[in-house]
């Protein structure tokens, strides 16, 4: 059985800042699935009353934006760095509509996923000042959180 680990990115995500733990982690043979919410460019935020004085050409750019397989293609742009850099690792990208603990959770529940990693939002910062881990001292100073959060998934309820 193959070992999977799920990358969760969020639009304003950047694979950059991923990729270094990533190369650390993924041995040889594992296989790392990008999970990244449709839509994959984020929203276009569009008024009722515009919608009707749209020229076709608006109409078909906006259809493209929102196109699942459109979405799928940019999805698999945006993880291409990640083939240039991870070595004896299949890389695949995969676009999810809805909740990301839904889309974690039907992974998971394969038996092949080992290892689920995101990105390190500034509320684990907060909440290692409550558990001690962060000094008061280090308040004045640059954070220097890890990028991402790696999480077992034995651990996801």
């Amino acid at each position: 059985m193959s070992k999977e680990i799920l990358v969760a990115m969020k639009s304003q995500d950047r694979i950059q800042d991923i990729l270094p733990c990533l190369e650390k982690v993924a041995q040889p043979g594992t296989k790392v699935t990008f999970l990244i919410k449709y839509p994959v460019d984020g929203f276009i935020r569009s008024n009722e009353d515009e919608l009707f004085s749209r020229s076709l050409a608006e109409t078909q750019r906006l259809a493209k934006h929102y196109s699942w397989e459109e979405n799928v293609k940019r999805a698999e742009k945006k993880v291409s760095p990640a083939l240039e850099t991870l070595r004896g690792v299949e890389v695949a990208a995969e676009v999810y509509a809805g909740s990301l603990k839904k889309a974690i959770k039907s992974h998971a529940t394969k038996g092949t996923v080992n290892l689920v990693m995101t990105r390190a939002g500034i509320g684990q910062w907060i909440a290692g000042l409550f558990n001690g881990m962060n000094p008061v001292l280090r308040l004045l100073k640059r954070p220097s959180f890890s990028p991402v959060l790696l999480i077992q998934p034995r651990t996801l309820s």
